[in-house]
C-alpha cells in the first residue's frame, strides 16, 4: 500500500476506492442455485452426515471471481483505520460515514457480520458528530447518513433477538425524514424503509400498531415521488399484507400481498422481489388449490435462486424457499425427486446461518418437516435418522424459548408417522403426549392452538383404533369442538374442524350434535367468502366445504327438525348469488328511500367488481405482459372496508335493517304463497325433498335417490344431449320416467295432488348438488299419456334458494311501458374456431317478427361495449350464440361474441345496473347449468342475469339442435306476446313440442326457468 501523509489524503484515496467499488460490475456468475445445485450434485451435502452437522455450509468459488471488487473495499477500510483511530483529531462524519459505506458494502458482498456491526457502530458515531442543520442546506450530510444507518441496523436486526436494532433503525429513519435538508428523494427513501422496519417490528411483536405504521408508510411514500408507483412501492405495501397474513390467516390481507408484489416484480425482478412473490404464492396455494399458483411459485422461487448470488447475505432466505416449494410442489403431485432435493437446499440454508442466528432454529424446524415428507414418501431408515435428528435438534436449542411449542407439536407429526409406519403405539403415545404438552403452552396463538387441536384429535382418534376407549374418543370431539368455536382469523381452520367435528359425530350417529357442528361451519362460511376476497378464492372456499349443507340438513333430518335443516341448506347454498342479488338489489331498494347512500353502494360495488375481475386475473397468470397500475390491490381492499362501513350505514335506513340477513323462519314460509317450494336434498345419509308451504315444511323421505344413482343419472342426460337420435331419446325417456316414480311422484303427491279444471298450478324447484343437472320438471312417463308427468300436474320454475326467490320477487314490478327486445344472433364467429349456428340470424328474424320493437345485433355488431349499452334500454333479451364454461371458476364462464377477444362473462352481467327489466331468455349452451365441482352454486350464465336484475330468465341444461332452439324460441315468444307469463309461456311451448315429437326429450326437456 502507499504510504499516505495526512488524514485528507487518506480519505481521498479511500472515496477513490469506493467509487471505483461502485462503479465496477459485479460477476453474477455462478449464480446462488449454480452454486446450491453443483453442491448437491458432486455429493457435498450428503457426505455429510445429519449426526454430525444438520447444516451443510456452501463451498465458496475458488477463485471468487469478485475478489478484486471486494479487494477494493478492504484496501478502503485500511486506509481509513488510522484516521477512525486518531484520539487527538477525532474523525467527522466524512471519514466515518466513508468507512461505514465501505463497511457495509463489504457485509453486502461477503455476508461478514463483523463488518456490519462495525458499520453499524461507525455510522452512529457519524449521526452524532453530524447533528442536522437547523434549517436547509445542500451540503448537510446528515439525512444521508442516518439513512444509511437506518438500513445497516435494518439489515443487522436480521441477525439479531429482540426489537433492540429494529427501533434504533425507526429512530435514525425518522430524524432522516425530518431534517430540514431531507429531499423528495431521500425521504420516500425513509419511509420505504421505515414501512420494511415496522413490517419487521410486527412479525417479531404481533402488534397490529406496526402493521398500520408499515402500511402507513408505504402509502405516504408514494407522494414524494412522481411515478405512479414504483416497484419498492409495491413491495412495500405487500410485504405488510403478507406478515399480517402470517399471523392472521386472512386471505384479503394474501390476495392484496400477491397482487402487490407482482407489481413490484413486474417493474424490477430483483432477488427480494421474486423470492417475496414466491413466498406470497406458496401461501396462496392452500388457500385456493390452484395448480397454476403453485407452479408459478417454483419458477419465481428458482428465477429468486438464480438472481442471487452465492455470497448474498441473506442466501438462507432463497434457499429455504426453493426447498419450500419443492414440498408443497411434492405433497401436491409426488415424485421422490421433488423432495429428495428440497432436503439438501434446506440443509445448505441451515449452513449458510451462523451458530445464534435468530432464523437457525426455524431452519432447523422446516428441515424436520421436509425430511418427514421425504420419510414419508421413501420409508427409508436414513431419512428417518434425518427427520428425528432435526427434529430433537429444533426440540433440544427450542427448550426455554416462548416459541417451544412449535417443536413440540413437529416432534409429535413426527411420532404419528413413525407410528403408520411401524405400529408402535408407544410412538403414538410420545406424539399425543408432546402435542398435549404443547396447548399446554400459555398464551398460545388462536390459530397455532387450532392446529394443534386438530392434530392432538387427530392421534387420539388413532389410538382408539387400536383399543377402543371411549373417554379419548370423547376428549378428540371435544377438541375438534374447541378448535370450530376459536377466534381467529384462518377461517378454512375452524370450518375445517367443525367439519371434521360433525363426520365423528355422524360416525357415532349423534345426530343433533352432527347438526350444530355444521351449523357452526355453515355460518362462518359468509366471512370466508366475503365481498372483499377474489372470485376464485372464493370459489375455491365453496369448492373445499361443498356438500356440508346437504349433511347438515340430513343430520337435522334424522332428529325430526325440518326447519332446521330448510336453514341449513339456506346457509350453504348459492352462498355468492344470493350474496350478490341482496346487494344490487339494495342499490334499486335505497333509490327512494336514501338515494346518497344508494350512490355510493354503487359505487363502490363497481369498484370491487372491477379490481376483483383483475385481482383475479393478476393472482393467477403468468406476470408477463399483464397490464397494472401498481394501486390494484389498494382499490380492491378499500372497496371491501367501504362495503362493510355501508352495511352498518345501511341498515340505519329505516326499512332496511335487515340488510344482508338472511331470512327468518316466517319468511320461509311466506315465499311459499303463490305455490310450494320444494327443496330437493341429496346426501349420503339420506335424500328428502322439503316441501315448504305457507302451513310449515312437509319431508318427504326419497330413499332411492342417492348420489351414485343421480350421478349416473347426470351422465345419461348429457351423453343422450350428444347423441340426440333415437337411441338417445330412449335412454333419456327411461332417466325421466326413473326421475318420476322414485322422486316427482312422491313429491307432487303432497306438493301438488292432481289437479282440478282451470289452470295448473305453480311448483318451485330447489335442487341441490347434482340434482341441479337434471330436468325435473320433465320427469314423467311420456309415451304412456296417462298424466305420470310434472307437465301434467304443474307449471315449474326453479330458484337457487328460497332467499334469492323472496328477493327476485321483490323486485318485480308492473310491466314496462316499452315494449322494446334485443335479439342478439352470433351464426359465425371471425375466427371459425367455433362450431357455426347456421339459425341464428333467422332465430332473431322469427323473435322480432312477433315483437315489432326488437333490436337485432348480429355477429360483428354484438360487440360487449355495445351490448353493455343496450341491455339496459330494453326490458326483454334474447341471445342465440355458444357459450363456454370454465369449471374451476364458473364466474368466468361467458358468452361467445363475434371477434376472439370480445366476450360477456358473468362478471360483465353480474355488474351490470337494470333497474327496469323483464326477461332475459337464453338460447346458449348450458347456459343454466351449474359448475361441475360447486353444483351448489348457481354462477353460470342464467345465475349472473338473475343478479342483474333480470326477474324471469330462461336458459339451458344442455345443447341443443340449432332448428330445435329456433322452433322453441318462436313458439315460446308466441305465448308471451298473447299475455302469457314466462313460465306458463315456456310450459306451453314444452307441452307443444313434447306432442309433436314425444319420443325425443332432447328437443324440449332442456329449457328451464328460472325465478318469479
Amino acid at each position: 500500500m502507499a504510504r499516505f501523509r495526512g488524514k485528507d489524503a487518506r480519505i481521498e484515496a479511500a472515496t477513490g476506492l469506493y467509487r471505483r467499488f461502485l462503479f465496477s460490475e459485479p460477476v453474477t456468475v455462478p449464480t446462488l442455485e449454480d452454486a446450491a445445485m453443483a453442491a448437491i450434485v458432486d455429493g457435498v451435502v450428503d457426505r455429510v452426515a445429519p449426526g454430525t452437522s444438520l447444516g451443510v455450509s456452501l463451498p465458496a468459488p475458488d477463485p471468487d471471481p469478485n475478489a478484486p471488487r471486494i479487494a477494493l473495499l478492504t484496501e478502503a477500510i485500511d486506509l481509513l483505520d488510522p484516521v477512525l483511530a486518531r484520539r487527538v483529531r477525532s474523525p467527522g462524519p466524512s471519514a466515518l460515514s466513508l468507512a461505514a459505506r465501505c463497511l457495509y458494502a463489504l457485509y453486502r458482498e461477503t455476508g461478514d457480520t463483523a463488518a456490519l456491526r462495525r458499520a453499524v457502530g461507525l455510522g452512529e458515531r457519524a449521526a452524532a458528530v453530524a447533528a442536522p442543520k437547523s434549517g436547509p442546506d445542500p451540503a448537510d450530510p446528515y439525512p444521508d447518513i442516518a439513512h444509511e444507518l437506518s438500513i445497516a441496523l435494518l439489515d443487522l436486526a436480521a441477525h439479531e433477538e429482540g426489537t433492540d436494532a429494529l427501533s434504533r433503525a425507526v429512530h435514525h429513519a425518522v430524524r432522516a425524514f425530518r431534517a430540514p435538508s431531507a429531499s423528495d428523494r431521500l425521504k420516500t427513501a425513509c419511509q420505504s424503509l421505515l414501512s420494511r422496519a415496522f413490517t419487521a417490528l410486527f412479525q417479531r411483536t404481533g402488534e397490529d400498531e406496526h402493521r398500520e405504521q408499515a402500511l402507513r408508510m408505504a402509502v405516504l411514500g408514494r407522494e414524494f415521488t412522481e411515478e405512479t408507483v414504483t416497484a419498492e412501492d409495491a413491495y412495500n405495501l405487500g410485504s405488510p399484507f403478507l406478515a399480517a397474513h402470517e399471523a392472521t390467516g386472512s386471505v384479503r390481507d394474501l390476495e392484496t400481498a400477491v397482487v402487490s408484489l407482482r407489481e413490484a416484480v413486474d417493474r424490477d425482478p430483483r432477488p427480494d422481489h421474486l423470492l417475496a412473490l414466491a413466498r406470497a404464492l406458496r401461501l396462496m396455494y392452500p388457500v385456493n388449490g390452484d395448480e397454476r399458483v403453485l407452479r408459478e411459485s417454483v419458477t419465481m422461487s428458482r428465477r429468486a435462486l438464480a438472481a442471487a448470488r452465492p455470497t448474498e447475505p441473506g442466501r438462507h432466505r432463497y434457499l429455504e424457499q426453493a426447498a419450500y416449494a419443492r414440498l408443497l410442489s411434492h405433497a401436491a403431485h409426488g415424485g421422490r425427486g421433488v423432495v429428495d432435493v428440497a432436503v439438501p437446499l434446506q440443509r445448505l440454508a441451515i449452513g449458510s446461518l451462523p451458530e445464534g442466528h435468530p432464523g437457525r432454529l426455524d431452519a432447523i424446524g422446516t428441515l424436520a418437516d421436509i425430511w418427514l415428507a421425504r420419510y414419508e414418501k421413501t420409508r427409508s431408515t436414513p431419512d428417518l435418522d434425518g427427520a428425528v435428528e432435526a427434529t430433537l435438534t429444533a426440540m433440544r436449542l427450542g427448550r426455554g424459548r416462548p416459541d417451544h411449542h412449535r417443536h413440540r407439536a413437529r416432534y409429535g407429526r413426527g411420532a404419528r408417522l413413525i407410528y403408520e409406519d411401524t405400529g408402535d403405539v408407544a410412538h403414538l403415545d410420545r406424539g399425543i403426549h408432546a402435542t398435549l404438552k404443547a396447548l399446554e403452552t400459555d398464551d398460545l396463538p388462536a390459530e397455532l392452538k387450532a392446529a394443534y387441536l386438530v392434530q392432538g384429535a387427530a392421534m387420539l382418534l388413532d389410538r382408539t383404533e387400536r383399543v377402543p376407549d371411549a373417554e379419548m374418543r370423547q376428549a378428540a370431539r371435544n377438541m375438534l369442538f374447541e378448535c370450530s368455536k376459536l377466534d381467529h382469523g384462518d377461517l378454512q381452520v375452524r370450518i375445517e374442524c367443525a367439519r371434521r367435528w360433525a363426520d365423528l359425530a355422524v360416525s357415532e350417529e349423534s345426530w343433533h350434535e352432527a347438526g350444530l357442528a355444521y351449523l357452526g361451519a355453515l355460518s362462518t362460511m359468509p366471512r370466508l367468502t366475503a365481498a372483499e376476497v377474489s372470485r376464485q378464492s372464493q370459489e375455491s372456499a365453496l369448492r373445499r366445504f361443498s356438500g356440508m349443507a346437504s349433511l347438515g340438513a340430513a343430520c337435522s333430518l334424522n332428529v325430526g327438525k325440518a326447519m332446521a335443516a330448510l336453514t341449513l341448506l339456506e346457509l350453504g347454498r348459492s352462498v355468492l348469488l344470493t350474496q350478490e342479488i341482496a346487494l344490487y338489489d339494495e342499490v334499486r331498494a335505497l333509490r327512494t328511500s336514501a338515494p346518497d347512500l344508494a350512490r355510493e353502494l354503487a359505487e363502490e360495488l363497481r369498484t370491487r367488481d372491477e379490481s376483483a375481475a383483475a385481482l383475479g386475473a393478476r393472482m393467477i397468470l403468468a406476470t408477463a405482459g399483464l397490464p397494472g397500475d401498481g394501486r390494484l390491490a389498494d382499490r380492491h381492499r378499500v372497496a371491501g372496508r367501504n362495503l362493510q362501513i355501508l352495511r352498518a350505514q345501511i341498515r340505519e335506513v329505516p326499512g332496511h335493517e335487515r340488510f344482508l340477513s338472511g331470512l327468518t323462519e316466517e319468511d320461509f314460509l311466506s315465499v311459499s304463497e303463490r305455490g310450494p317450494i320444494v327443496v330437493l336434498n341429496l346426501s349420503a345419509l339420506r335424500t328428502d325433498a322439503l316441501v315448504v308451504r305457507p302451513d310449515g315444511v312437509t319431508v318427504v323421505p326419497l330413499p332411492a335417490v342417492t348420489p351414485e344413482r343421480v350421478g349416473a343419472l347426470v351422465d345419461t342426460f348429457l351423453t343422450a344431449a350428444e347423441d340426440p337420435d333415437d337411441h338417445g331419446g330412449t335412454a333419456m325417456l327411461d332417466a325421466l320416467a326413473w326421475l318420476w316414480d322414485h322422486l316427482a311422484e312422491p313429491v307432487l303427491a303432497v306438493a301438488a295432488p292432481p289437479p282440478g279444471p282451470g289452470p295448473l298450478p305453480r311448483l318451485w324447484w330447489c335442487p341441490t348438488g347434482p340434482l341441479s343437472h337434471l330436468p325435473l320438471h320433465a320427469a314423467g312417463h311420456h309415451l304412456a299419456d296417462d298424466g305420470r308427468t310434472v307437465l301434467d300436474r304443474v307449471v315449474s320454475s326453479y330458484t337457487p334458494t328460497i332467499t334469492a326467490l323472496s328477493r327476485v320477487r321483490a323486485r318485480r314490478t308492473t310491466p314496462s311501458a316499452r315494449a322494446g327486445l334485443l335479439a342478439v344472433a352470433v351464426g359465425r364467429t371471425a375466427s371459425g374456431t367455433e362450431v357455426p349456428l347456421p339459425g341464428a340470424h333467422s332465430e332473431a328474424a322469427a323473435v322480432a317478427a312477433i315483437h315489432p320493437a326488437t333490436t337485432v345485433l348480429a355477429d360483428g355488431e354484438a360487440t360487449r361495449a355495445r351490448l353493455l349499452a343496450e341491455l339496459p334500454r330494453h326490458p326483454r333479451a334474447h341471445f342465440t350464440c355458444h357459450t363456454r364454461s370454465d369449471p374451476r371458476s364458473p364466474s368466468l364462464s361467458r358468452l361467445v361474441l363475434h371477434e376472439a377477444d370480445d366476450e360477456l362473462t358473468v362478471g360483465d352481467i353480474a355488474r351490470l345496473d337494470l333497474s327496469s327489466v323483464e326477461l332475459a331468455y337464453l338460447s346458449t349452451c348450458d347456459a343454466a347449468r351449474p359448475g361441475a365441482e360447486i353444483p351448489d352454486e348457481s354462477v353460470h350464465i342464467a345465475g349472473a342475469f338473475l343478479i342483474a336484475g333480470y326477474p324471469d330468465v330462461v336458459g339451458t341444461l344442455w345443447p341443443m339442435p340449432d332448428a330445435t332452439g329456433r322452433r322453441l324460441a318462436r313458439h315460446f315468444h308466441r305465448r308471451l306476446a298473447e299475455g302469457d307469463d314466462p313460465a306458463r309461456a315456456l310450459h306451453r311451448t314444452t307441452i307443444r313440442a313434447r306432442r309433436n315429437a314425444p319420443g325425443l326429450p332432447v328437443g324440449w326437456a332442456n329449457l328451464v326457468h328460472i325465478g318469479g
